[in-house]
């Protein structure tokens, strides 16, 4: 009798797998994973089919670009009003214009503490580059187990396994000649990192259960709050994969570390969220002093989300310091 081998995270499953079709889990992920890809022996495959017949349906029906939509909202943009960030504007203006020849868009690797703000600068990227009227796809790495993510971002073939009827295209094919963002890059599986080092270099994917591979132009943005050279001394991050990101990298400093920014970023919240509800609310002198003292460890995150409570809070126009609810300093 083999040996019961201990939990791992694939084994959720299908929540990852099948989150917003509204899963239902029977089974774990591992399991399903070689079910679908047809590595089971045909006598456990069977056995396996009979426990899931319920479940296989919504995986025909399971499409990577479900919910891929572009919100009606405005992005947000960067907020261009301190020395510190128009030497950070010009940094991403040069890294937008890195094109290259077709389909040769070099990959860009976007660092800095958790609440940086590092979507808004890959965004940004995008928007100032010659992809700007292309797709812009984002991809949380942390949102599920690898085969998910596998299935996500390259797509499947029709008939890749008895269990799989339908094909889909991944989310590389949907950012073909624009951008995709890669956020927490970190957590991807080293089998995954692979996959990713190879579509970079070849410029092109293959599907899982495809034998072709399809050439694609798109620029990889990726974005990590981990120290990936340590990541590599671990033996968890590839230090090929990271090597490619060698000519265009950038590290956003932490809001602690650029005080000159509080203020203009507290004032635009708090302007947009006091639009959104049709009131005028300004910060007091003794807010934004408070403001500039405080350290900011969740920065701008942190900062967005007191301004928008300071805001929501009823009261009279102006904002004052003991609104935003920020401990004595």
């Amino acid at each position: 009798m083999s040996q019961p081998r201990q939990f791992v995270p694939d084994d959720e499953l299908f929540l990852g797998l099948l989150r917003r079709l509204g899963e239902r889990g029977c089974l774990p992920g591992q399991l399903l994973e070689q079910l679908v890809l047809g590595s089971l022996p045909p006598a456990e495959a069977a056995e396996v089919r009979i426990h899931v017949k319920d479940c296989l349906p919504c995986l025909n029906s399971f499409s990577p670009l479900q919910g891929l939509h572009e919100s009606s909202e405005p992005r947000p943009r960067l907020i261009v009003d301190s020395p510190s960030t128009r030497r950070l504007q010009q940094e991403l203006t040069r890294l937008a214009q890195m094109e290259g020849e077709p389909g040769a868009a070099p990959p860009i690797l976007v660092m800095g503490e958790t609440g940086t703000g590092k979507g808004v600068v890959a965004w940004e990227i995008h928007a100032l580059s010659p992809r700007a009227s292309r797709a812009f796809v984002e991809v949380d790495c942390t949102a599920g187990p690898a085969f998910r993510l596998n299935l996500e971002l390259f797509g499947y073939e029709r008939g890749m396994s008895p269990d799989v009827a339908g094909a889909a295209p991944g989310l590389f094919e949907a950012a073909d000649g624009g951008t995709l963002f890669l956020d927490d890059i970190d957590a991807l599986s080293l089998d995954l990192q692979g996959k990713l080092l190879a579509a970079i270099e070849s410029r092109s994917v293959r599907r899982l259960g495809g034998v072709a591979a399809r050439s694609l132009d798109v620029r990889v943005i990726a974005a990590t709050h981990a120290d990936l050279t340590d990541a590599v001394r671990r033996g968890v991050f590839r230090a090929d994969l990271l090597d490619r990101f060698a000519g265009a990298r950038l590290t956003i400093l932490p809001l602690r570390e650029r005080p000159d920014d509080i203020l203009p970023l507290a004032r635009q919240f708090a302007a947009r969220l006091s639009q959104r509800r049709g009131e005028i609310r300004r910060l007091t002198n003794d807010a934004e002093d408070q403001l500039r003292r405080y350290r900011w460890p969740g920065n701008v995150r942190e900062l967005s989300a007191v301004i928008e409570r300071a805001v929501m809070r009823r009261g009279r126009e102006e904002i004052g310091a003991e609104e935003l609810g920020l401990p004595s300093i």
